[in-house]
């Protein structure tokens, strides 16, 4: 068929024209009008589920042509997709991948269409019912509607400076009223008092090198805004849920997971009991997407499905590259995954927690005497995800580089004791978009996994007999071990 064909076709046959060419090329189409084309587009329940296997498929590296979807046919496989022969009739009014576009533009503004007659129908009930108020309504309507403009990623207007600014008043009186912000808490005072927060619509890359505590902290963020009630959500790419939810487990409980598995049963229960208590947070996990495309839509599920306003990536150079630059560049292929990052964070409204595996130089650095200070050069394999961040820090723990010594023995602590004390941890400040770089200082025990603030209630800085953590490690004479071990144990 032609482009010109596309008028007056019904919607239902525009979506089998388009389910018929991407099976046609075994989902390789996908390259073209993935970025646009979304499963909820479709308007048959088939069609949604055909397009769902092809966009898997897709991702996951494997051919999606119609002898592969109707032997992949189960018990339930016609009602779930239809029967063999309608799907073998799906290619015969297939079209190339130059004329695809067209026919995937009209059916999304099929769905758009119908979507918005779905929100007029539901803002005519509620003018009916007269039970919302004038305001309710109209937040309603503007919701509704944006929701419906932000649906895929093709829209595309031209705004004169005059309404700019006048979108942008009507934003600023919003901030100032508590009905809006431009930034999300992340549960850290100390972060949340310079930056404000994390950036809505933006990328923050943290980076760090093996072991410095890059889970940790994601883990401790995440735990921490989603007890204030903000929707989390995690794409784990290095780490099983399983593990992440032993992580979070052994935080609340304040104890190793490690005795769970010496057999403790006490242990366990205070585990199990931690656990439960999790249950209630807005959390979500993703553990299995790793394409670029799936990460990307994962993303705008957690955000559209669960409302999340804070999704973490652990970490950006798992992600496999999109599969028509794969094998490529590496640098490109990392170029290219953080543009992604970058762009549904801000399609999204969301702020995006880029976690990055820093380069091994980092061990040679040594900045005011202190070994293994993470800076901007730092970046493995491409430095575009630190220009695309509006917020970046390098994790340091000082003592990972130079134990502290004992001011008795003035021998070094072990690390299995430095592990029970809190430590120094801290976030280097690399860029900062909106905001003078201001490094933050946490206090992390690693036993159980925790990070303190300076600002959390009841807690009280260690005292290492230093004032700066900035230190190179050697107590003063005035402290004592036994004070060291009642301020550092809990």
């Amino acid at each position: 068929m032609k482009p010109g064909d596309v008028v007056g076709l019904h919607p239902t046959e525009i979506e089998r024209i388009v389910l018929g060419s991407l099976l046609l090329s075994s989902g390789r189409y996908l390259d073209e009008v993935g970025d646009v084309l979304r499963e909820y587009h479709f308007y048959s329940s088939q069609h949604k589920e055909i397009y769902k296997w092809i966009y898997t498929q897709y991702s996951n590296n494997e051919p999606a042509d119609c002898a592969i979807l109707v032997n992949s046919f189960g018990s339930e496989g016609h009602n779930k997709y239809g029967d063999i022969a309608y799907i073998s009739r799906l290619g015969d009014n297939a079209v190339d991948k130059y004329s695809l576009s067209s026919y995937v533009d009209k059916l999304v503004n099929s769905y758009k269409l119908r979507t918005l007659k779905d929100t007029l129908k539901n803002l005519e009930s509620k003018l009916t019912e007269l039970e919302d108020t004038p305001s309710e309504i109209l937040k309603l309507a503007e919701s509704s509607i944006l929701d419906i403009t932000s649906s895929d990623g093709s829209t595309s207007t031209i705004i004169s400076l005059a309404d700019a600014c006048k979108e942008r008043k009507t934003r600023w009186g919003k901030i100032l009223a508590g009905e809006d912000t431009e930034y999300v808490p992340t549960g850290f005072g100390s972060i949340d008092r310079h930056y404000h927060g994390w950036p809505r619509g933006y990328m923050t890359v943290i980076g760090g090198r093996p072991e410095v505590g890059k889970t940790m902290f994601l883990v401790s963020g995440v735990l921490r805004a989603a007890e204030t009630s903000i929707p989390q959500g995690i794409l784990s790419i290095e780490m099983p849920r399983s593990r992440l939810v032993d992580r979070m487990a052994t935080i609340k409980a304040g104890m190793s997971v490690n005795q769970l598995h010496g057999g403790d049963e006490e242990s366990m229960d205070v585990l199990s009991e931690a656990t439960d208590s999790l249950s209630s947070l807005p959390i979500y996990i993703d553990d299995s997407s790793v394409d670029a495309l799936a990460v990307e839509s994962s993303i705008r599920r957690m955000v559209r499905q669960h409302g999340c306003k804070v999704v973490w990536v652990d970490y950006l150079q798992l992600i496999k590259a999109p599969k028509k630059h794969r094998g490529g560049n590496r640098t490109w292929e990392v170029d290219d995954i953080s543009e992604m990052l970058r762009m549904v964070a801000k399609k999204e409204n969301i702020a995006v927690i880029s976690l990055i595996q820093l380069n091994r130089s980092v061990e040679d650095s040594v900045v005011n005497r202190r070994s293994g200070v993470p800076m901007q050069h730092h970046f493995r394999g491409s430095d575009k995800p630190l220009h695309d961040a509006a917020l970046a820090f390098g994790l340091y723990r000082p003592f990972m580089y130079k134990a502290p010594k004992k001011p008795t023995s003035k021998k070094k602590y072990t690390n299995e004791e430095l592990s029970d004390m809190h430590q120094p941890f801290e976030l280097v400040s690399l860029k900062s978009r909106d905001h003078s770089k201001k490094d933050v200082v946490f206090w992390s025990r690693l036993k159980v996994q925790r990070i303190h603030d300076d600002h959390d209630e009841g807690f009280s800085p260690p005292d290492w007999g230093f004032n700066d953590p900035r230190h190179d490690g050697t107590m003063s004479k005035s402290s004592s071990d036994n004070g060291v071990q009642e301020a550092y144990n809990l």
